[in-house]
């Protein structure tokens, strides 16, 4: 591998670090997601990638190499840009007793594969941290062989998650990645939930796309009949979208962008499709409406109330913003977690109230 950009050194903190802290049981959780997103989707495993050569493009903590590996692949190899992710990875196959797995260091923007090596090729939640989503789709849609699948998860683009998520990105500019693991660590937050966070709220590149950019892309790449899986958890944007009322369909977005699709065709070769990279870096232009802006005022009150503190109390290493900030992120979060509508009005009631919070710490008088 070349040298790291800057950029590809703070992502490779961002997983890295973060996937290395789970246990088992915390990794077992991890993977069951997938499973019940097959499942609702009607898409056999065994099916899906018995028999099969697997490339884990960008595998992260290993969750999906072990899921088409105990799946019955034939081979899995999982290529990331982490040498700390590859070193889990095969602690995770080496506990699981998986001969059939292998991971090496790799850019996906230069994948280190001949053309068609692949039954299926695998990318979940990945591409939109390249800084080039476009090129690393279509170097990935190289190494698949004709008649191969793809399983692509991106970022899908607005909702109420990514409006808070930016909030939160810049109310912790000041504060270090690595940092702020620590303070999450010493907070006793559960390991799933520091991922996420360290995830949404640090990696440098965060894109997010429209269903129907990333569908037009795909056929031009080849992938001819491709169409957007629908369901999923319970806090997938995509299947809370499914039979929702009008303002809850606005506060999801566009959805979760999830293919399970094949390669049909030989690609085009023209990019009239090529995925879209706004002027602000957010992938699909977007733009969102007043269900999910009204929250704004809300969280205008939260810094303010969170500056008002650190004038009084100081703010070591970020500490306060970090609690707060997971206040904010779990809050909006745990909304998506419930098989209820989405409760704006809830959550503008959660928001004052660690606004007030903070105030009323920054008045405590201080023990002489």
């Amino acid at each position: 591998m070349t040298r790291l950009t800057e950029n590809e050194e703070t992502t490779t903190i961002v997983f890295g670090d973060t996937f290395a802290l789970y246990d088992d049981r915390a990794f077992d959780e991890f993977i069951e997601p997938l499973r019940v997103r097959f499942e609702r989707n009607d898409i056999d495993l065994r099916e899906a990638f018995g028999g099969k050569r697997c490339l884990d493009a960008g595998c992260g903590g290993g969750r999906a190499s072990i899921l088409m590996a105990e799946a019955g692949a034939a081979e899995v190899v999982g290529l990331d840009l982490s040498q700390t992710n590859v070193r889990t990875c095969e602690m995770r196959a080496r506990q699981r007793d998986l001969t059939n797995c292998r991971f090496e260091p790799g850019s996906l923007l230069d994948v280190p594969f001949e053309d068609g090596a692949f039954d299926v090729v695998w990318s979940n939640g990945v591409l939109h941290h390249t800084g080039d989503t476009d090129a690393s789709l279509k170097e990935i849609t190289r190494t698949l062989k004709p008649g191969g699948w793809l399983w692509l998860y991106l970022y899908g683009s607005g909702g109420i998650y990514w409006h808070m998520v930016d909030w939160v990105r810049a109310t912790l500019t000041p504060v270090h990645v690595s940092e702020c693991i620590a303070q999450l660590r010493l907070q006793n937050v559960p390991i799933r939930r520091i991922a996420e966070w360290i995830d949404d709220w640090f990696v440098p590149v965060l894109q997010r796309y429209t269903l129907e950019d990333v569908r037009r892309r795909l056929v031009e790449l080849g992938f001819e009949d491709a169409q957007p899986l629908p369901r999923g958890t319970v806090y997938d944007t995509s299947e809370r979208r499914v039979e929702a009322s009008p303002d809850e369909v606005e506060l999801m977005g566009d959805g979760d962008v999830r293919f399970w699709c094949q390669k049909t065709s030989v690609p085009r070769g023209s990019d009239d499709a090529r995925l879209p990279d706004a002027p602000d870096g957010k992938g699909s232009p977007w733009t969102d409406g007043a269900a999910v802006t009204r929250i704004d005022p809300a969280l205008d009150r939260v810094r303010s109330a969170l500056e008002r503190l650190e004038s009084t109390r100081g703010s070591e290493a970020g500490a306060y913003r970090i609690m707060v900030c997971g206040l904010v992120h779990s809050a909006t979060r745990s909304l998506h977690e419930t098989q209820d509508a989405f409760d704006v009005a809830a959550l503008e009631r959660r928001l004052d109230e660690i606004s007030r919070l903070c105030d009323e710490f920054a008045a405590l008088k201080r023990p002489a």
